[in-house]
């Protein structure tokens, strides 16, 4: 009786666990753009 009920508390805290990760990376990959954007903005203004 025990075991079927911890199966899908099992997955869900999986599921969890991926999209987490998920938000991590989408989070480091906007970062990087917006410092990839910045640098090109300023780029400009460095160099006259």
């Amino acid at each position: 009786m025990n075991q079927p009920r911890r199966r899908p508390r099992a997955i869900a805290i999986a599921r969890t666990d991926e999209s987490r990760a998920q938000r991590v990376m989408l989070t480091r990959i906007a970062l990087l753009a917006f410092f990839a954007v910045a640098a090109f903005a300023t780029l400009p203004a460095l160099w006259h």
